[in-house]
């Protein structure tokens, strides 16, 4: 496994992982800690994003000679 395939994989659980949360947060909206849920939700898929975003300008920018 290369690099640039573990940051998408890592990428991919936060966004997952952001996902879920969101979810969770929006089945139990009634509950006092629910805001809690979207801001980790929401937390999840930006880092999630950002690594997406890092890792195919590593591919970008990766000179192969």
């Amino acid at each position: 496994m290369t690099i640039k395939n573990k940051y998408i994989i890592l990428a991919a659980g936060f966004w997952l992982g952001g996902i879920l949360m969101l979810l969770l947060g929006s089945v139990l909206k009634d509950q006092s800690w629910a805001g809690t849920l979207f801001t980790i939700g929401i937390l999840g898929q930006a880092a999630g994003f950002s690594l997406f975003g890092f890792a195919i300008m590593k591919g970008a920018f990766n000179k192969k000679e």
